[in-house]
C-alpha cells in the first residue's frame, strides 16, 4: 500500500490474455475468460514491496507460486530486492506487472516515493503535495531480464503526487488505461482518480479524471463485465462494484468484504484461478496489523461473496503487488 489513504492500483487480467494483438488490437472483439485465450497458464507471478520498515523494502521483489497453487510461493532471489529503481525519490511502491496482450512484452509501473527516511515519514504532507508526477518503469520481453528504469510523466502539473498507477488493456480502444492517484492543487482539486492512455507505457495521451469510487481500486474482468474491488463503504473494508464497461456506470455487488477477518483492509489485489476459472482469489492488506496480504477466495464473483483462504504460505512481508498467471517456461526462467 502506498498509505491509508491512498488509492492504489487496479488488475486487469483478461489485458495479459487477449487473443488479439496489442498493436493491432480489434475493438469489437468480446471480453474473454483468460482460460479460454491461453491453456499453457501453470502458475503466477507476484511482484511487491515489503515496507517502509527496511531501507530496501520500497524497492521491487518477485515470487512465483509452487506447483500452480496460489497458496505456495517462493521468493525469487532468496527473497532479497529483485529491481532497484534509482530514479526520482530512488524508492518504489505498489508495483504492477503488465503484460502485454499477446505476451511479447512485460512492465512494471510503480509509484515514485521512497517514505523511509523522509523526514517525519507520513506525518510529511509534502509527499502529497509536492510529490512526483512520474510513475516509475521497467520494460521486459522474458520477465527475466529489465531495462530501465525510467521515469515517464503521467500527471498534470498541478499534481501533488501520482500515487498508485495500474494499467489496464481496454480493447474498446486498444490501448492500455493508465490510472493512478493524485491530490490535485488548486481550484476544483482534491484527491482525484486520474488516467491516461497509451500502448508503449512511452508516450501518453493528457490525464483527465477517472472515477470516485473509493481508494485501493482493483478490476477483473469475467464473463463480460467488470469488477471492481476497493476500499469503500463502511467500516474501513472492501467493497465490490459492476460494471459492462471500463466507463461504468458501476453498481455495488457486496461491501464489508474482510469483516470477522480483519478491523480494516485496504490495497486488495484479485486474480482468476488458473485451474478452475470459475474460482477467484483476492488479498486483502490487513495493515492494522501490519502483517501483510490475507488471501480470500470465492467461486462467486458476480455475487460478491468472499471466505478467507485456509493453509497458506505468501512470501515474507507481502504488501501491496500484482499477481499475473505464468506458463512453465517463464517460471523455469524465473527461477533458473
Amino acid at each position: 500500500m502506498i498509505s491509508k489513504m491512498k488509492l492504489s492500483s487496479s488488475l486487469y487480467l483478461l489485458s495479459t490474455l487477449c487473443l488479439t494483438s496489442y498493436a493491432h488490437p480489434n475493438p469489437s472483439s468480446n471480453i474473454i475468460d483468460r482460460q479460454a485465450a491461453n491453456k499453457n497458464l501453470t502458475d503466477y507471478a507476484y511482484v511487491y514491496f515489503t515496507g517502509e520498515g527496511l531501507a530496501t523494502g520500497e524497492q521491487v521483489y518477485m515470487a512465483v507460486s509452487n506447483n500452480n497453487d496460489p497458496a505456495s510461493w517462493t521468493a525469487l532471489k532468496n527473497g532479497n530486492v529483485y529491481l532497484t529503481s534509482n530514479v526520482g525519490t530512488k524508492g518504489i511502491r505498489d508495483p504492477s506487472l503488465i503484460v502485454a496482450p499477446d505476451r511479447s512484452k512485460f512492465w512494471i509501473i510503480c509509484t515514485d516515493l521512497k517514505v523511509n527516511g523522509l523526514a517525519g515519514g507520513w506525518s510529511n504532507t509534502d509527499m502529497t503535495t509536492k510529490g512526483s508526477k512520474s510513475i516509475v518503469v521497467w520494460e521486459s520481453t522474458d520477465l527475466k531480464s529489465w531495462t530501465g528504469p525510467r521515469l515517464a510523466k503521467v500527471s498534470p502539473d498541478n499534481a501533488g503526487m501520482t500515487w498508485a498507477p495500474d494499467a489496464i488493456w481496454d480493447p474498446s480502444r486498444g490501448q492500455f488505461m493508465v490510472f493512478w492517484t493524485s491530490n490535485i492543487q488548486g481550484a476544483g482539486g482534491g484527491w482525484k482518480t486520474m488516467r491516461c492512455f497509451t500502448k508503449d507505457f512511452q508516450t501518453f495521451t493528457t490525464a483527465e479524471a477517472y472515477v470516485s469510487l473509493g481508494m485501493d481500486n482493483t478490476i477483473a474482468a469475467y464473463s463480460g463485465k467488470f469488477y471492481m474491488i476497493s476500499k469503500n463503504g463502511p467500516g474501513n473494508l472492501l467493497q465490490e462494484n459492476v460494471a459492462s464497461s471500463l466507463n461504468g456506470p458501476w453498481s455495488k455487488v457486496s461491501e464489508n468484504i474482510g469483516k470477522n477477518a480483519m478491523t480494516a483492509g485496504e490495497g486488495p489485489l484479485v486474480f482468476q484461478n488458473n485451474l478452475n476459472p470459475n474460482k477467484w482469489h483476492l488479498w486483502i492488506d490487513d495493515y492494522t496489523k501490519g502483517s501483510g496480504y490475507l488471501p480470500f477466495e470465492t467461486t462467486d464473483l458476480p455475487g460478491g461473496s468472499w471466505t478467507k483462504s485456509q493453509n497458506y504460505k505468501l512470501p515474507k512481508n507481502p504488501r501491496h503487488g500484482y499477481v499475473v498467471p505464468i506458463t512453465a517456461a517463464e517460471r523455469a526462467a524465473l527461477v533458473s
